[in-house]
């Protein structure tokens, strides 16, 4: 097997790994693996093609990597902790009485301290959504 065969190889197999693991790392390395197969084609010894495999390694992580991550994640941003609570539907659990008394929801199985945004009272069982978070109270407004 020539050194040509073994980088194609190579660059193929970082091609298919990339498949399964996130981030645009390892097709990087696969680029650089198809650039070090092309100068062994064109006749260059080992230190040139490791040489053009770390080049190009560098180029495709300062130009590519970033192209494909904002490609591929455009217009997708994960809420998570607070942030993924507000705009919620919950159930209400505990009446909500008018400020500044205060009922209970239940949210995905966890209970919040609630109060409505409009100062009106919501009876048990009505569903409403979460507006905004203050400390550890939600504050709703029926749906």
């Amino acid at each position: 097997m020539t050194e040509t065969q073994i980088w194609i190889i190579a660059g193929i197999i970082l091609f298919i790994l990339e498949i399964v693991t996130p981030g645009f790392v390892l097709a990087n390395f696969g680029v650089a693996a198809l650039a070090a197969a092309a100068a062994s084609w064109l006749g260059a010894g080992i230190t040139v093609q490791v040489i053009v495999f770390v080049v190009s390694c560098l180029i495709s992580f300062v130009t590519v990597r970033p192209l494909l991550s904002r490609t591929m994640h455009k217009g997708k941003t994960t809420r998570t902790g607070i942030d993924a609570v507000i705009g919620r539907v919950a159930r209400v659990t505990d009446a909500i009485p008018e400020p500044p008394e205060a009922g209970r929801v239940q949210i995905d199985g966890d209970s919040w301290r609630a109060m409505s945004v409009h100062g009106s009272p919501i009876e048990e069982g009505a569903r409403v959504r979460v507006i905004r978070i203050e400390s550890t109270t939600v504050f709703v407004e029926t749906v």
